[in-house]
């Protein structure tokens, strides 16, 4: 029965997403940022004035996870929020300082790329193809 799950899709991808995290986690330390965060920043900044709801859905956050990381990017000043025209909704632009932070990162951001793209060898294309399929499911 337990050998069931070691071919569980859900386990595997949460052990796959939480491994490939710290790699990432570990190459942005030095600035204060989560690869979470980054990944945030960068939908601020591609989508800038869009609602906490649509950001959490653009990129796959529940929104719990996402409020919380929005209240610590706004606290170390890289983005900004005001309420939406209407309704209740909240909307985030990034800051001057946002903006610096995420060309600083972006180095940071490269090697943990080739770090994974070196450890994947060639299937790191054929493993981004089938993790952005699966992410539409």
């Amino acid at each position: 029965m337990l050998d069931d799950f070691t071919q569980c899709m859900v386990t595997n991808s949460r052990m796959a997403a939480r491994a490939i995290t710290r790699r990432y986690d570990r190459h942005l330390r030095s600035y204060g940022v989560t690869s979470t965060q980054l990944s945030l920043l960068a939908a601020i900044r591609d989508m800038g004035g869009r609602t906490v709801s649509e950001l959490a859905e653009s990129r796959g956050f529940d929104r719990t996870t996402l409020t919380r990381n929005l209240d610590r990017l706004e606290a170390m000043g890289l983005i900004e929020s005001h309420a939406a025209e209407r309704g209740n909704g909240r909307l985030c632009t990034m800051t001057p300082s946002g903006s610096s932070l995420m060309q600083e990162l972006l180095p940071a951001w490269r090697e943990a790329q080739d770090e994974m793209r070196g450890l994947l060898g060639e299937g790191f294309e054929a493993t981004l193809d089938v993790l952005k399929r699966l992410a539409r499911v």
